[in-house]
């Protein structure tokens, strides 16, 4: 990560004794020293060297560190200048973070915070740059297959990236990973902590229907999404991806009959005709034509 320079825990021997996992999962811990005061210096100093006109910052930000809710004044403070010092001097037009995912539930197992946390930081973004006159961009980096991700989940999180106005360009899908707890994970079926089964895509069918939900801005990813949306039960999101088809998602199934082939469904339409109101077929000739 980008912002962790000289972290550490203030007090050793609370961290020999501590059996948390993580420092900043589920929360900042207390005990950790999150200054970001001397990563400012730092950069100060690289602009400062004869030749420099710009230095940027190309790898990811915690950007949990930068809106925690330090009791700490002077962390507070460091935090907030940290931010707008990296917005406004360092980034080359576009700033790389990873929330990885917007569902809450998957986050856990990544031990990553609630995505209510990049809007936020999203809005900090967004002001800073408007304070200061730039055009930048944010990008995200998002994760598919993840151990406890579902069809549902990335169907979700490709409505809620749309009505935040991304089309995801840095994505990827899960790849096992030696000693990490999410392999141990997709690997066993298992957490290892709590030993709750939890779901993990294996073959490359379910990778597949997974990740196609980044790309639902692509015209020829377009119908297969619809098709699976209403596989798993989320027609409702179908509107939320696709907003010009609300009036055909709503009539023409009711109409027509979803699933049905193009001349299945003209035969059941003639069907529901009175006989004497239908078309007549190719083959045949109308009564007022015979001789």
């Amino acid at each position: 990560s980008a912002n962790m320079y000289q972290m550490r825990g203030k007090n050793q021997e609370l961290c020999g004794k501590c059996k948390r996992p993580s420092c900043i999962s589920p929360a900042v811990c207390p005990n950790l020293n999150a200054d970001h005061a001397p990563l400012i210096d730092i950069y100060k100093a690289v602009d400062s060297i004869p030749g420099i006109k710009k230095s940027f910052i190309g790898s990811g930000v915690r950007y949990d560190l930068l809106l925690h809710h330090y009791k700490d004044d002077k962390l507070v403070s460091a935090a907030q200048a940290y931010t707008k010092e990296l917005i406004t001097r360092h980034v080359s037009g576009r700033l790389k973070v990873a929330p990885e995912h917007t569902s809450d539930a998957v986050l856990k197992y990544m031990r990553k915070p609630s995505f209510q946390l990049f809007h936020e930081f999203k809005r900090v973004f967004d002001r800073i740059n408007r304070e200061a006159g730039l055009n930048q961009q944010i990008i995200p980096y998002f994760i598919s297959s993840h151990p406890g991700c579902t069809e549902v989940h990335m169907a979700e999180l490709a409505a809620e990236t749309r009505d935040m106005n991304f089309q995801l360009e840095q994505v990827q899908d899960f790849t096992p990973t030696p000693m990490t707890v999410s392999t141990e994970t997709w690997y066993s079926g298992y957490h290892p902590y709590t030993l709750e089964p939890v779901y993990s895509a294996h073959t490359p069918q379910e990778k597949l229907k997974q990740r196609m939900f980044f790309f639902w801005y692509k015209p020829e990813e377009r119908q297969r999404i619809i098709s699976e949306l209403r596989k798993i039960g989320r027609p409702d999101l179908i509107a939320r991806l696709y907003p010009q088809n609300v009036s055909y998602n709503a009539n023409q199934e009711r109409k027509e009959g979803y699933g049905m082939s193009r001349q299945k469904r003209s035969n059941y339409t003639q069907r529901n005709v009175p006989a004497n109101k239908r078309k007549p077929k190719n083959n045949t000739t109308s009564k007022s034509n015979r001789k």
